[in-house]
């Protein structure tokens, strides 16, 4: 049971700068007393005067009969979301509304605790925000004496305010308070000589970018940065359409695709299993490179398809640390690393890509060049470790005191 905070608790959380009101349609709206529709509709027109980000949670299936005094009114900062009742957030747009208008606190508001305001509670504080339940006559009116009309103040849905929190530079991009390095499979099978890669084809460009990894790690660990590792583990378990799998093609320069998707099953022509199988389960191949190894109290992240977003925790974990900005490293440049940076720029995270960390196998060199280029115009900046290790510094040297 998600109990309801004290009211000056309530009160002081409810800070209409960052705030969002949240009202999901349920059947405890449509039998609720007169008296309890009009305590909620005073914190909604309480909200509507401060000019609070306001969203409105209705049915898929069919139009919700909201009452009269709860009519949506759809504006810059007035939202109606269609949602299923539970899962809100990994099934709507309610996410993307909430973290495109930088909303750091929920107002979950309702006439009883019900399965609908329980789920957006505990979703919202699992990615880090801080969010609330708003339900009787006492707490509605606790919050809305915090929401005084002021026409003047700004809100964070507004452009200029949103322009004004962007980080512009690479120095506070990476500020160590918010930022995270994402090492991507800097593991045996992808980057040792004897790994199942090294085993097929020379690789002095992997080689090249792992060489970089331990400074980069240094810089991030001594600024007090969050350090991720992200895993591959792959094997018949997971096997499916878009699972990492080698089969042969005739179509592509490394004579091989990586996944079922991309390509048409010929059973007569099909690659040994030792020439398919990459980190296994409890293998030596799917085993970090020992100068890449993970500290007591870094992030471990596994993943089983290309994008480290895809089926993990890691965007959760992220937002529950109030992480901003990605530094990017590992491999393979053009796939795990370039799939991992995109997504993560579609999430609204800053990205950084260290592009003298990432790396690929000589068949596929030119991809590695096309998918620099395409990350540095469309997802991520793109910089050398060593100017992003000074831009780390930046944050660790000791101040001038003066005299």
């Amino acid at each position: 049971m998600i109990a309801e905070q004290p009211l000056d608790e309530a009160a002081q959380d409810a800070a209409p700068f960052a705030t969002a009101l949240v009202i999901p349609a349920c059947a405890a709206l449509r039998d609720a007393p007169p008296a309890a529709l009009e305590d909620l509709a005073a914190l909604l027109q309480a909200a509507r005067a401060a000019r609070v980000f306001t969203v409105f949670i209705a049915p898929v299936e069919a139009a919700f009969p909201w009452p009269e005094a709860l009519a949506p009114r759809p504006g810059p900062h007035e939202f109606v979301v269609r949602a299923p009742d539970t899962g809100v957030f990994g099934a709507s747009t309610l996410n993307l509304l909430l973290r495109a208008n930088a909303i750091e606190q929920l107002v979950v508001a309702g006439v009883q605790l019900d399965l609908a305001l329980a789920s957006l509670l505990r979703d919202a504080r699992a990615r880090g925000m801080q969010a609330q339940a708003a339900v009787g006559a006492d707490t509605h009116a606790a919050i809305a004496r915090q929401w005084p009309a002021t026409p003047e103040a700004p809100r964070s849905w507004q452009p200029e305010v949103k322009h004004s929190r962007w980080l512009r530079t690479l120095e506070q991009r990476v500020a160590p308070s918010h930022t995270a390095l994402l090492l991507i499979d800097v593991q045996n099978d992808f980057v040792s000589p004897d790994g199942a890669t090294g085993r097929r084809e020379a690789m002095p460009l992997v080689q090249a970018a792992v060489a970089q990894v331990p400074a980069l790690l240094d810089a991030a660990r001594t600024a007090g940065c969050t350090v991720v590792h992200v895993h591959a583990e792959y094997g018949q378990h997971v096997r499916n359409v878009g699972s990492p799998y080698r089969f042969p093609s005739t179509r592509t320069r490394e004579g091989a695709v990586w996944s079922l998707s991309a390509t048409e099953v010929d059973d007569a022509h099909q690659f040994a299993p030792g020439e398919v199988e990459v980190c296994l389960p409890g293998s030596w191949g799917g085993q970090p490179l020992a100068a890449a190894a993970p500290r007591e109290g870094e992030l471990q992240i596994t993943k089983h398809r290309f994008s480290a977003f895809v089926d993990t925790p890691l965007e959760v974990m992220l937002r529950a640390r109030g992480i901003r900005t990605l530094i990017v490293a590992g491999v393979t440049t053009n796939c795990c690393v370039e799939s991992t940076v995109r997504d993560a720029s579609m999430l609204d995270f800053h990205v950084v890509v260290a592009e003298d960390a990432v790396g690929v196998k000589n068949s596929v060199v030119a991809l590695h060049e096309a998918s620099l280029e395409q990350m540095r115009t469309y997802f991520a900046l793109v910089e050398p470790v060593a100017r992003i290790a000074q831009a780390l510094q930046s944050h660790t040297a000791p101040q001038d005191a003066g005299p």
